[in-house]
């Protein structure tokens, strides 16, 4: 094992590689900055599964493409692997010769990694021509006893420094930089192929860098103790919903028991939607925490390497990372967490049945028959939203035209960010809430898109199912056997996938595990013939489905029965109850449903039973909407087939 007193001058990550836990063997270095046995970068590639032309770092997630020519052509930690001979020298005193292993080591070859015994040396090694390059240190100089940390790192440097030969010229130094091409030269090598190019002294050189390195370090750092607030304020929040989540949980038991046996069955469904949604939002919160220490960590590899760089590093390995790590230090600059967002508080009122959030979520589907009590609470849950105010008008708060023509779905997230989908123009495109472009993907003939626990979006295309980080990283792909024209997804209140196959004769909608991606049913759509796009109302799991040519809207239960149908099947119109090529669909918090009317040039919005209750917006106000969404401060967006996409404020 390496020495304590090197360690003490070395980095935090030195001794050990983080993934086999063993002393560091063949070191290489990956573009995020993490150092890795190349063995365990190998395996790592393996079993992530993702295929031999991608590395994903095991400590900050960084993705990167293998190198040409193979994992070997990645950059070798050439400070650890001397600083590992100096630690290995400074540990021999009393070693045994490599080669005759009878007598005391003297000698310590750099190229061979063995210790020689003077004789082996002389007679032996020094007497093969081919090894006569060979770059040989004296065990005693290298085992003497120092008392102070400053005479180590100074060894350690020495040690270093006398490696630096170029690899073309046999005995010349590495002593310049070539400013044209980029690369540490010798003398021989300035005569030679740099004659003419700008060279100049690497010392000097090095030094210039080290500063430029120095302040981008100052200014990175100011980041971190961002993050390590924000990551401290979700460790609270996850802490408070667990607890809240505990307290209703035996609150609730004690008022169910003391209530007749006919709400046993009653209590039994509340308690498991009780447990999902605050299982839905302590997942979401550590995935958001989980993201935020991710970037953290990202921030603090690079500002140590950066720093071991300047404090141990040689000129040749200053310029060979300089550079790169400014450029990643540049991206991560303007990394900032986001803030944390409140989670929806499990709520008891004593003397009723408890509800999640508002009264409505625990709306039982319309074909049971749920006893008195419940149906008092689902009346005073239609009442709540039918005693919503709405605007009389409409009120325009937000407009922008996306780079995007032939739109054909628009999803948002909780920071604001929209995502939108073209399938003529065959891409996926991100925006701000104010329209500014965040990224673009091309994608096979998208036509559907979902925000998944607010870090992964669903997109449906030509070939299967997509998902995708929420800035544009792919990360799976799944479902391409299951469905022949995939259309419509969306996410239910249990967090599983949801997507609508208007290919086949068998109308259906694919429910998949959002975890696995596998398929866990089939939903039969008997009353569809087009089904185009979905939403699921937050109260009781009923889902509502477009049939776009046949200027229907139907909502379904899980198991597939029809319990509302708005429009008349194959004939359009454009007066209250009828449709004229439906489009996109979304419902909101307080359970209405709204419609993309496409052809009539509005969007109708009906309560959770599926009774009309008005147009929203309508012509000149929007123009061929085709897409809908509700956003995180509860607007309604609106997607034009052009290209535009309206903000609206709806309700009081």
């Amino acid at each position: 094992m390496a020495s304590a007193e090197f360690y003490d001058v070395s980095s935090d990550n030195f001794p050990t590689c983080h993934v086999c836990g063993n002393e560091f063997a063949d070191p290489r270095v990956l573009p995020c900055y993490h150092t890795f046995c190349l063995g365990c970068i190998a395996q790592q590639v393996a079993a992530d599964g993702t295929g031999e032309d991608r590395i994903k770092c095991p400590v900050c997630d960084h993705g990167t493409s293998v190198p040409a020519g193979g994992l070997e052509k990645l950059d070798r930690n050439s400070f650890l692997t001397k600083a590992k001979d100096l630690v290995l020298t400074k540990a021999s005193e009393g070693e045994t010769c490599g080669n005759c292993e009878s007598q005391i080591a003297e000698s310590y070859c750099q190229d061979c990694r063995y210790f020689f015994c003077q004789n082996c040396r002389d007679k032996q090694h020094n007497c093969m021509k081919i090894l006569g390059g060979h770059r040989l240190i004296l065990v005693s100089e290298l085992t003497r006893s120092h008392t102070h940390q400053g005479s180590l790192i100074k060894q350690l440097k020495a040690f270093v420094d006398a490696t630096l030969l170029c690899e073309n010229h046999d005995g010349e130094k590495l002593a310049f930089y070539c400013k044209d091409d980029d690369s540490v030269v010798c003398r021989e090598c300035i005569v030679t192929k740099h004659k003419l190019h700008d060279c100049v002294d690497i010392a000097d050189e090095s030094l210039a860098q080290k500063e430029m390195l120095e302040e981008a370090i100052k200014v990175l750092l100011q980041n971190v103790h961002t993050f390590e607030n924000a990551e401290e304020a979700l460790n609270t929040l996850q802490k408070d919903t667990e607890d809240n989540k505990s307290n209703v949980m035996s609150i609730m038991k004690q008022q169910v028991l003391e209530t007749k046996r006919e709400l046993d069955t009653t209590y039994d469904e509340l308690t498991r939607k009780a447990e999902a949604h605050a299982t839905t939002q302590i997942e979401i919160l550590q995935s958001e925490k989980d993201r935020i220490h991710l970037q953290k960590v990202a921030i603090d590899s690079v500002c140590g390497f950066a720093k071991q760089l300047i404090q141990h590093g040689t000129d040749t390995e200053v310029m060979a990372h300089a550079k790169n790590i400014q450029v990643r230090m540049t991206e991560m600059k303007n990394l900032t967490p986001s803030p944390p967002t409140e989670t929806a508080e499990l709520i008891f009122i004593k003397g009723t049945l408890p509800v999640l959030g508002t009264l409505k979520e625990i709306q039982p589907a319309p074909q049971m028959s749920p006893c008195a009590p419940c149906e008092q609470v689902c009346s005073e849950a239609r009442e709540q939203v039918k005693s919503v105010k709405w605007l009389q008008t409409a009120c325009l708060v937000g407009r922008f035209t996306c780079k995007l023509s032939s739109l054909w779905n628009i999803t948002c997230c909780h920071s604001g960010d929209v995502y939108l989908v073209s399938g003529l123009r065959g891409k996926l495109e991100a925006t701000s809430s104010s329209g500014e472009a965040l990224f673009h993907v091309h994608i096979p003939d998208p036509r559907g898109v979902t925000v998944l626990n607010n870090d992964r979006l669903v997109v449906t295309c030509k070939d299967g199912y997509r998902v995708y980080t929420t800035y544009g990283k792919l990360s799976h792909t799944f479902g391409q056997s299951d469905m022949s024209k995939p259309w419509g997804v969306t996410v239910d209140n249990h967090g599983h996938i949801l997507v609508c196959d208007v290919g086949n004769t068998d109308k259906h909608i694919c429910v998949y595990d959002s975890v696995k991606y596998s398929l866990m049913k089939k939903i039969r759509l008997l009353a569809c013939r087009d089904p185009c796009y979905i939403a699921v109302l937050p109260a009781n799991d009923v889902i509502v489905v477009s049939d776009c040519n046949e200027h229907c809207v139907y909502g379904v239960t899980p198991q597939g029965h029809v319990v509302f149908q708005y429009g008349h099947p194959g004939n359009q119109g454009s007066g209250d109850g009828e449709l004229y090529h439906p489009y996109g669909l979304c419902t909101d918090n307080f359970g209405h449903i709204f419609i993309a009317d496409q052809w009539n040039h509005r969007v109708v919005a009906l309560d959770s039973d599926g009774q009309f209750l008005r147009h929203v917006v309508s012509k000149p106000q929007v123009e061929r909407p085709v897409a809908v969404a509700v956003d995180h401060r509860g607007h309604l967006l609106v997607a034009e087939y052009g290209g535009r996409v309206k903000t609206f404020s709806y309700v009081c």
